[in-house]
């Protein structure tokens, strides 16, 4: 039996796979596949079957892989500090084209999290965008992305994806990397095409 096309749609963001690409695989428009998400159609069992029978494979091929989070990780993690402006991360945010940055103290230890969901998240309970200019990174981040050892296997990191925009590659308490569902989504694609 197949899945809902609820189930489908939570499927394909966990994988960190666009509609786009669904779309081109099962031979339909990026349009027909975000209609088909919000439930304006009516999709034939033919497009489900593709679609499921598609992001199965690439389930499938994440969990096979024989890996480590040290050889999968980008190592150029960009961070801001406790005592930067939050203005100025965002503005780098913004440029760098990443949702969120990992937070260091003094001593170069992660600390915490800020991302766009925090800023939105001060924004609604009231606080006004010129008084978000004059506050810093500390008054306003998350909490910490969960974290793992370098040698950790991408079999435990990508479920944890599925509940994380990101995990962080620590040795002891020094950041070494970070993983998103686009890092776990490349070692696939490489996977993929080392297998033709």
């Amino acid at each position: 039996m197949l899945p809902s096309v609820k189930d489908i749609s939570k499927m394909r963001k966990s994988l960190g796979i666009s509609q786009k690409e669904v779309a081109t695989v099962c031979g339909v428009s990026q349009s027909y596949i975000a209609r088909l998400e919000k439930g304006d159609i009516n999709p034939t069992y033919e497009n489900i079957r593709k679609i499921y029978n598609y992001l199965q494979t690439h389930t499938k091929k994440t969990d096979q892989l024989d890996l480590e989070a040290k050889e999968i990780m980008t190592t150029n993690v960009i961070t801001c500090r406790a005592t930067d402006s939050i203005i100025t991360c965002m503005e780098t945010l913004k440029k760098l084209g990443i949702s969120q940055m990992p937070v260091l103290n003094s001593e170069n230890h992660v600390i915490g999290t800020l991302g766009e969901a925090e800023v939105n998240e001060y924004l609604m309970k009231g606080i006004s965008p010129e008084s978000l200019k004059r506050m810093i990174v500390n008054k306003i981040m998350g909490p910490l992305l969960p974290q793992v050892p370098t040698m950790t296997p991408i079999s435990t990191i990508y479920p944890i994806l599925r509940f994380s925009n990101a995990v962080l590659v620590m040795d002891q308490l020094v950041l070494k990397g970070i993983i998103t569902k686009a890092d776990i989504l490349k070692a696939v694609e490489t996977y993929a095409s080392s297998d033709i």
